[in-house]
C-alpha cells in the first residue's frame, strides 16, 4: 500500500512497481491538489500498475498547450472534423491560462472557478461550447496514456442550460421576409425553409451537388455536421427557384453567390448575416436567426406528416431524439381526445336520427 506525503510545496507518491520495487512521484503542488486528490492520483496510479499500465506512470505528462497542438491536428487530419477551428479558438482560451501547466496539474476547482468568471460574459451554453473541447482533449489524452486520474472537466460537469424555445417563423412573417429581402437572398430563404439545410450547407452548394433529372440535392460529407452526406428531395417550389437561379449563376459553379457576385466563404459568415439582419429589419421580425428556418421547416414537416423518421434522415441528424423536439406532443393529444369527441357526436347523432 502507497502512501503520500508533502516534500516542500508538493504531494509525493510513494508506490510499487511491477517488480515491487518502491517509487516515488509527484503528484502536484499543494496549491492545486488537497491531500485526498493527491491519494486519489496515487490509488490510480497503483491500479495501473497492476493492470499492467505502468509504462504511462513512467512516461512524461504534457502541458495543455503540447498537447493541444496533438489535439487540433487528430481533429483536423484524421477525424477530418469540420468543427477543429472552433475547438482551436477555445483551447486558445485554456491555454492562455493554464498553457504552460501539465495535464494533471489542472484541476476541477480551477475549471469551477473559469465557469464562475465567464459566466460574467457570455451565457451559460457558451462556456460548454468551450468546455467541451477541454473535456475531449482530456478523454483523447486518457486514451492516448499521456493523461492519468479523473477528467477535471466531466468531474466539474458542463453548466445547466436554459433551452429556449426555437423561434418558428409563421407563414405571414416568411411572407413578409422574402418581401423585404435582396434579391440574392430570396432564393436563399426559399431553399434554407424547403429542406431544413444547414446554413453553411445552403451556402456551399454547388450545382454539381444537384441532380434535376431524379429532383435531389446531395449533401457532401465534408460539408455536413456528422461528415456523412445526405439526399434531400427537391419539392416543386424548390425546384422552380432553383432552375431559375440555374441561369444566373452557372458560370460561377456555385449555386448562390453574394450581392457582389462572389461565392460564400465559411470563413465570412458576416456576409450573409448582414443581408440576413437587414431583410429582418425591414419586415419587422425580431428575435430570427438563420438557424431558425432549419427549425421552422422541422416543425412544418412533422406537423403536416407526422412522419418523424422521414423528417429525420432530411435533416441529417444522427439521433431521432434531437428530431422529437420539433414535435409537439400536448397537440398530439389534444387532437387524439378530439378524435373520440367526434366520434361520440356522430354517435350521438346517429340516436337522435332515430328517434
Amino acid at each position: 500500500m502507497g502512501s503520500v506525503y508533502l516534500r516542500g510545496k508538493s504531494y509525493v507518491g510513494k508506490y510499487k512497481d511491477e517488480n515491487e520495487n518502491w517509487k516515488r512521484k509527484t503528484l502536484g503542488r499543494k496549491d492545486i491538489l488537497t491531500k485526498t486528490m493527491a491519494r486519489e492520483i496515487l490509488k490510480d496510479i497503483e491500479r495501473k500498475v497492476m493492470l499492467g499500465q505502468h509504462d504511462m506512470v513512467k512516461q512524461q505528462v504534457p502541458t495543455l498547450r503540447t498537447f493541444s497542438r496533438e489535439y487540433i491536428d487528430y481533429q483536423k487530419n484524421l477525424k477530418q472534423n469540420r468543427s477543429w477551428q472552433k475547438d482551436e479558438s477555445h483551447l486558445r482560451r485554456f491555454n492562455s491560462l493554464w498553457g504552460d501547466r501539465k495535464l494533471s496539474n489542472i484541476s476541477a476547482k480551477e475549471i469551477d472557478d473559469y465557469k464562475t468568471i465567464r459566466l460574467q460574459q457570455v451565457k451559460p451554453a457558451t462556456v460548454n461550447r468551450e468546455l467541451a473541447a477541454l473535456r475531449h482533449l482530456f478523454y483523447l489524452a486518457e486514451k492516448w496514456d499521456k493523461f492519468y486520474g479523473k477528467n477535471p472537466v466531466a468531474k466539474s460537469g458542463l453548466l445547466k442550460e436554459d433551452n429556449q424555445q426555437e423561434r418558428i417563423l409563421s407563414y405571414d412573417e416568411e411572407e413578409d421576409l422574402i418581401r423585404n429581402s435582396s434579391p440574392h437572398l430570396v432564393p436563399i430563404l426559399i431553399t434554407a425553409l424547403n429542406t431544413g439545410m444547414r446554413k453553411m450547407e445552403v451556402l456551399t452548394l454547388t450545382w454539381e451537388d444537384i441532380d434535376f433529372d431524379k429532383n435531389l440535392i446531395t449533401i457532401r460529407k465534408e460539408i455536413t455536421k456528422s461528415n456523412k452526406a445526405r439526399r434531400i428531395p427537391i419539392n416543386s417550389i424548390l425546384r422552380r427557384v432553383l432552375l431559375k437561379q440555374k441561369i444566373k449563376t452557372q458560370h460561377s459553379g456555385y449555386v448562390f453567390l453574394t450581392n457582389e457576385g462572389a461565392p460564400y466563404s465559411p470563413n465570412n459568415p458576416s456576409a450573409l448575416k448582414r443581408t440576413f439582419g437587414t431583410a429582418c429589419k425591414k419586415a419587422g421580425i425580431e428575435g430570427l436567426r438563420f438557424h431558425d428556418l432549419r427549425h421552422t421547416a422541422a416543425t412544418r414537416m412533422i406537423e403536416n406528416t407526422g412522419n418523424i423518421v422521414a423528417v429525420s434522415k432530411i435533416l441529417g441528424h444522427a439521433d431521432i431524439k434531437t428530431t422529437m423536439r420539433y414535435a409537439h406532443p400536448e397537440q398530439s393529444l389534444i387532437e387524439a381526445l378530439e378524435s373520440l369527441n367526434q366520434v361520440f357526436t356522430k354517435r350521438d347523432g346517429h340516436k337522435s336520427g332515430h328517434n
